[in-house]
């Protein structure tokens, strides 16, 4: 578990750079468009690189199409207002290979052809093999769109992660305050100062989520001895609602309205 944390802070740090650089490059180098092939799924266009798997990628439009069944909790007004500013938007989901990666830093580089520009956050990596760890991959980082970008644009007021009194902002302080969310791996981020509260807030938007889901056995990241793990500490949809009050609203207000938890079976059955 250890690993997954440091490996993951060293993917962030390096993505924001990429995103920084690519959006002063407005597409006039067209070898810069080296996203292949891409597929439409509820709004959100899931573009990859050349050497993804179609079989992946096709797995990872069903993983987001799994959040997504009608339920009695749905208000099928927010949820046709997420979907169409999601389409309005152009809000996009990269997904790449993690050893090409890994061999060459600068393959993250690239935009998606236009009108595809700024409204993404982080990739999906295609790992080497199945299992938690890739269902944890495909999970935490669509959850990342979907919270950062879509729902930021959605409902601004309430996802605003730069505005200390948004719902977000205060639910994630709340997380912080009370010792459940450790936010210290972040630290080197401090430097920029909205690029330090954009990744605080996803990764909390993350983690509360995947708790409300009882997702944490299935997505890998649950350590033994409690319900969460090194960062979030509390990993079941009980504990959520008794420790963190204004977690539990956000999630209750925005995320159970417009999101059903996806099938379990259904997913691992994709990353195996």
């Amino acid at each position: 578990m250890k690993k997954f944390f440091i490996k993951k802070i060293v993917f962030i740090s390096l993505l924001f750079s990429f995103l920084i650089l690519s959006a002063c490059d407005k597409y006039s180098d067209s070898e810069n468009i080296d996203f292949t092939y891409h597929i439409d799924v509820k709004n959100l266009r899931i573009f990859a690189k050349e050497d993804v798997s179609p079989n992946f990628l096709n797995n990872v439009g069903t993983a987001y199409e799994a959040m997504f069944t009608d339920g009695s909790m749905i208000d099928p007004n927010m949820r046709s207002r997420y979907l169409s500013i999601s389409k309005s938007e152009y809000t996009y989901q990269r997904v790449g290979v993690e050893s090409s990666f890994e061999k060459n830093n600068d393959y993250a580089y690239g935009n998606p052809p236009s009108p595809y520009d700024d409204n993404a956050t982080d990739y999906i990596w295609e790992l080497n093999e199945g299992g938690k760890e890739q269902v944890g991959e495909v999970i935490e980082h669509l959850l990342h769109t979907i919270t950062t970008v879509i729902l930021y644009l959605t409902y601004p007021e309430a996802w605003d992660y730069n505005e200390s009194t948004s719902a977000l902002s205060l639910a994630t302080q709340e997380a912080v305050d009370k010792g459940i969310y450790d936010i210290s791996s972040y630290d080197e981020l401090k430097n920029d100062t909205e690029i330090y509260q954009k990744v605080l807030t996803q990764e909390y938007a993350y983690w509360l989520i995947l708790a409300e889901w009882d997702y944490y056995i299935t997505a890998g990241k649950k350590r033994e001895g409690i319900s969460g793990n090194e960062e979030f500490i509390i990993g079941t949809p009980a504990e959520i609602e008794a420790q963190l009050p204004i977690g539990h609203q956000l999630y209750q207000d925005y995320v159970v309205k417009i999101l059903s938890t996806p099938d379990k079976a259904t997913i691992t059955s994709l990353f195996l």
